[in-house]
């Protein structure tokens, strides 16, 4: 997976609650440290909780949609507090 950042409209990272709620709605994004890339659409997040009863080998995360303004569509997903690109569509 390909890192990114996903912030708000103020330039906040966009976080995901325990409870499966965004902090705010995400605005822009950049992948691996490129250039900012505004959002156009969004779906999510999805949370997922992986072998929750075996606290040795859990694993939380979400999954987002974003749509940007230069026509990507990207899965990502946030795994302890970092964004990550699972997939890109074209």
């Amino acid at each position: 997976p390909t890192p990114a950042d996903v912030h708000d409209a103020v330039g906040e990272p966009v976080l995901v609650s325990g409870r499966g709620a965004l902090s705010a709605p995400p605005a822009r994004v950049s992948v691996a440290g490129g250039p900012w890339t505004d959002v156009q659409a969004w779906a999510g997040p999805w949370p997922l909780e992986e072998r929750w009863w075996d606290a040795a080998r859990r694993r939380r995360r979400a999954r987002l949609q974003l749509v940007t303004t230069d026509g990507q569509a990207r899965l990502l997903t946030l795994e302890s507090g970092r964004w990550q690109v699972e997939a890109t569509y074209d």
